[in-house]
């Protein structure tokens, strides 16, 4: 779980750069910008699955991590809810009329996704690896 996990958040990490870049440009490129959202929106999704399934396990393998799962669980769920915000707000219409204010609002999704992997990671790596050493001991 600990390597689906780590190549989830390589692949995220990897598209939000993806759109850093994209935003650079001084006009969007709506087919551009439309093709990472929907691979951001994929990786997310496959990221989120990956966090509920080790804390779900975790939870059951170390119970006085429970409370710090039940945090992360929570937190998993309103960035959903930030996230849907986001990107309903900010269709490809919107964005090519509003460019500027598109890349204002996603340097601050996109902070906030980065923080969010890595208070994952700061949380998760280091329970799934005890767990890991565990199963092969």
């Amino acid at each position: 779980m600990l390597t689906e996990l780590h190549e989830a958040h390589a692949t995220l990490l990897a598209g939000i750069q993806e759109l850093e870049d994209a935003t650079r440009a001084p006009a969007p490129d709506p087919s551009a910008l439309a093709a990472i959202r929907w691979r951001l929106s994929r990786a997310s999704s496959r990221r989120r699955r990956l966090v509920e399934q080790a804390c779900t396990r975790l939870a059951a393998d170390a119970p006085r991590s429970a409370p710090q799962l039940d945090v992360l669980r929570d937190s998993n769920t309103d960035m959903l809810s930030a996230t849907s915000r986001h990107v309903g707000a900010w269709t490809i219409e919107r964005v090519v009329a509003d460019w500027p204010g598109y890349r204002a609002a996603s340097i601050e999704m996109r902070k906030a996704m980065r923080a969010r992997i890595a208070t994952e990671k700061s949380i998760l790596y280091p329970l799934l690896e005890k767990a890991e050493d565990r199963a092969t001991s």
